[in-house]
Order: structure tokens, then C-alpha cells, then sequence
């Protein structure tokens, strides 16, 4: 038991639990109080205006009255009080302590005519009759009693002092009481908040709780498993929706890389296998003519290698967000001039019309090698693909917030079975001879430069692909 109690009190609902009933401790503590105080001070007030009246009532009739007649006052108004206070069963009284008096002093304190009980003797000390003056009633503290006494004094123009003086034993007892049962309705308070905010708590933090087991279950044959979706639409529910969401994503990218993994394979299977054969002809062949053929066969082909390796590097950190980009202002169509110049002979060797179309200069903010690298790999695609007679025009576009590069032909267009995985890796043909790695690397050069690539097909037939990229200039650095 005390070892389940001690892993309770580690939880994260424990400390929340605890730290709200804190809060709510202290807030309704501050609020007894004051509602305690509030009433102390109100009984005091009310316990004080009655004192101040009856000092002035009977000051007044004092100066004027005989001493016989002030005297029969005095006991009258002692056994209205006394009634008034025996008819208040919401003041318990005590015997000892439920004092009322009225005393007139002559000028020296001497006593000239008292109306008092008993326990006088006590009182008259505490009060210091020689130095009794006019004032508002003040409590005075008399030796044998719990709690002390209210009195209230008022001159008289001959230099008397008239006294009038009340217990507080009832009130205080009643504040008493009071005190108590707030002191128990804050403990109930205190308690009952700590059961409702423990299992409100709890029963949020099992949701946690049933998201982190089922997470931490899923291993990596059960990628296809997810977090159970909720009927709530709070924060839990969206955290739900957010890890379903972040496990498609690693579910796709686990499944994305083993099929890469695989093309990789399949791909590198076959020039692995002609470099090795070209090596072993040339190390049987007494030729030396053919050991070179050989040996530059195999040369080739690792170069091959080299470039699927590279591509495929570069393609999987741009998509990352990892590859490393040498910004700086890019004309774009000098650019495109300068590719559509180099690539010109070799379309016209394969009976193709290359133009470009860029009526004015467009800059960028981008990745000049990586932007010529996006642009050659479209023009590779479309000398490879595309049979003589079709034309193939470079078209760039520049705006105030981006700027747009299109390669459009009007061939047969992209095969239906990759038009919708034209840009995914490895993606191409049944007959296609290339890598699929050139319009993947397209996409990701669009994406970590902030932009997009499409790929449509005009009414007329063939296809364009088009990348849009910002054009906006960087944030000015700031002086250290």
C-alpha cells in the first residue's frame, strides 16, 4: 500500500492535483478570513454605536437628573440588556463573563454611583480610574477573564466621568464558534477539491497515458498501427490526431526508404555486374588493346555509379531540408540562356527545337548550381524521351513575389501509370533507361528553395513542368 502511495505521489496528476489544491486552499483561506474579520469588525461596530449611545443618552440625563433617578436608569437599562441577552440563543452566555455595568466617577476616579455586578472589584482596577478621560469605547483587559471588555466614557461638564462598560464574552464565543466551523468547512473544501481535481486529473492524464502505451508498443512490423482516435475534440484529441499524422509520415518515409533501398539494389546490381565482368576479361586478355576497352568500360560504369549515388544523396537531403545552399542573386534567364546554349547542339543532333522565351532579366535569391542542376536535368528528360520533330520551349517568368521556370513540349507526354508519381524517386517507365532520379531532385531544388513544381498537360498534347520559387530578397542583417 505505502509503496503504490509513494509511485501515486510521483505522478504528474499528484503534482497538478496537489499544486491546484494548493491554490485552492489558500484562495478560499483568504476569503474565510476576510468574511471572518468582516463580521469580527461589524459586531465590534455594532457593539461600540451601542456604547456610544448610552454614554450620550445618559451623560445627558446625568447632568440634569437626580442621582436617585440616574440610578433606577442605570437598572433599567441593565435588565433590558440582561433580557435582550438571555432571549439571544445565538449567544452563549457565561455567568462569570456576561458583565454590564455603569459607573459615574467624580473628578479624583472615586466611584459615586455604580451600577455593576459582582466581579466590580475586578473591573475597577483594570480601568485606572485616575486617568479616565472622554473617548470612543476601548477594550480594557480585567486579570480572570478570558476575554476583555468594551467601555465607553464621556465627561460631564462638573468634571464627572461616566463609565459604560460591556463584556464580550458572548460575541467573541460566537466568533469562536465561527472560526470553527469555517475551519471545517476549509478542511471539507480542501479535501473534496483535492478528490475532484485528482480524478479530473486522472482521467486526462490516462489519456496521456493510453497514447504513450500504445506508442511505445508499436514496433517496427506494426508501423500500420495507430493511436485510437476520441469522441472529444480537446488538446488530447488534436495530440491524437497530431501522432496518427506523424506515423503515416514514418510509416511512408520507413516505406519510402526501403523501396528506395531496393531500387538501389536493382539498380546498382547490374553496372556492379558489367564493371566486374569488364574487369575480369581484362585480367584474362593478353591484349593490351582490349585490357584498356576494358578497363575504360569499367570506368565508365563506376562513373555511373557515381552519378546514381550523388543524385540520389542530394535528392534525399533536399527533401530533408539538410542540403547546404550557397544563396546568392541568380538571374535567371542568364542562366537559362547560358544552359539553352549548351544544350542547343545536342537537340539538334536529336531533331529537336529548343527555345527559350525570357523577355526581361528575372532575379532570385537562390542556389545558382542547384537551380542549373534542376534546369539540365528537365532538358535531359526531354532529349531523351522525346522523338524528333518536337519542340521544347524554356520560358521564364518573373513576378513581384516569385518567379516561375517552365520546360514545355508537345510530345506524347508522360506515361499514365507515373503521371501522379512523376516527381517520387525512382519513379519512370516500363521502357525508360534513366535513373528516376531527375525529377525528384527537380522537386526537392522547388521545395528547399521554398517553392513548387507542377506538372501539366496542355489540350494539344505533350506536358509542361514548371518550378516557382520566391523572389523575395533577404532580411537586411543586423549591426552586432
Amino acid at each position: 500500500m505505502f509503496s503504490r502511495l509513494s509511485t501515486v505521489r510521483h505522478t504528474a496528476a499528484w503534482r497538478l492535483s496537489a499544486m491546484a489544491t494548493a491554490v485552492l486552499a489558500l484562495g478560499t483561506a483568504a476569503v474565510f478570513t476576510a468574511a471572518f474579520l468582516m463580521l469580527a469588525a461589524n459586531m465590534q461596530r455594532r457593539g461600540d454605536s451601542w456604547l456610544d449611545g448610552e454614554t450620550a443618552s445618559l451623560a445627558e440625563m446625568a447632568a440634569a437628573a437626580p442621582p436617585e433617578a440616574l440610578k433606577q436608569e442605570f437598572a433599567r437599562e441593565a435588565q433590558e440588556l440582561t433580557n435582550e441577552r438571555h432571549s439571544d440563543r445565538s449567544k452563549p452566555e457565561n455567568a462569570e463573563e456576561s458583565v454590564v455595568f455603569f459607573a459615574l466617577l467624580d473628578r479624583s476616579g472615586t466611584p459615586l454611583l455604580v451600577h455593576a455586578p459582582p466581579t466590580w472589584r475586578e473591573i475597577l482596577p483594570a480601568l485606572d480610574p485616575p486617568h479616565i478621560r472622554s473617548g470612543p469605547p476601548r477594550s480594557v483587559a480585567v486579570a480572570g477573564y478570558e476575554y476583555p471588555m468594551r467601555v465607553a466614557s464621556r465627561a460631564l461638564k462638573d468634571g464627572r466621568i461616566l463609565l459604560v462598560g460591556e463584556s464580550t464574552s458572548g460575541d467573541q464565543q460566537l466568533l469562536d464558534e465561527i472560526a470553527q466551523s469555517l475551519a471545517w468547512m476549509w478542511t471539507g473544501v480542501t479535501v473534496c477539491g483535492f478528490a475532484v481535481l485528482w480524478f479530473g486529473v486522472h482521467r486526462v492524464l490516462a489519456r496521456v497515458n493510453t497514447i504513450t502505451e500504445v506508442v511505445a508498443a508499436i514496433e517496427a512490423d506494426q508501423l500500420g498501427r495507430r493511436v485510437p482516435t476520441e469522441r472529444h475534440r480537446d488538446e488530447i484529441a488534436r495530440l491524437v490526431a497530431t501522432f496518427n499524422v506523424m506515423l503515416d509520415r514514418i510509416e511512408a518515409s520507413i516505406t519510402q526508404t526501403r523501396a528506395i533501398g531496393d531500387s538501389v539494389a536493382h539498380d546498382l546490381r547490374s553496372p556492379v555486374t558489367a564493371i566486374r565482368g569488364s574487369l575480369e576479361i581484362a585480367l584474362t586478355t593478353p591484349d593490351d588493346s582490349q585490357v584498356r576497352d576494358r578497363v575504360a568500360s569499367a570506368l565508365e560504369g563506376l562513373d555511373q555509379l557515381s552519378a546514381l549515388l550523388d543524385a540520389t544523396l542530394d535528392t534525399a537531403e533536399a527533401e530533408a531540408g539538410a542540403l547546404r545552399l550557397r544563396r546568392g542573386w541568380v538571374d535567371v534567364r542568364a542562366l537559362a540562356e547560358n544552359v539553352v546554349e549548351l544544350y542547343l547542339p545536342a537537340a539538334q543532333d536529336r531533331g529537336l527545337a529548343l527555345t527559350l522565351v525570357a523577355p526581361a532579366p528575372v532575379e532570385v535569391w537562390a542556389d545558382e548550381s542547384l537551380l542549373r542542376r534542376a534546369l539540365t536535368n528537365l532538358l535531359d528528360n526531354a532529349l531523351i524521351h522525346l522523338p524528333p520533330g518536337c519542340h521544347v520551349e524554356v520560358a521564364i517568368i518573373g513576378g513581384a513575389e516569385h518567379a516561375s521556370l517552365s520546360v514545355t513540349d508537345n510530345g506524347p507526354g508522360f506515361p499514365a501509370e507515373i503521371r501522379d508519381r512523376a516527381f517520387d524517386r525512382f519513379a519512370r517507365g516500363r521502357k525508360s533507361a534513366g535513373t528516376g532520379l531527375g525529377l525528384a531532385l527537380v522537386r526537392a531544388a522547388a521545395l528547399v528553395h521554398g517553392g513548387t513544381v507542377r506538372l501539366g498537360q496542355p489540350p494539344a498534347g505533350g506536358s509542361v513542368i514548371e518550378i516557382e520559387i520566391p523572389a523575395a530578397a533577404p532580411d537586411p542583417p543586423t549591426d552586432a
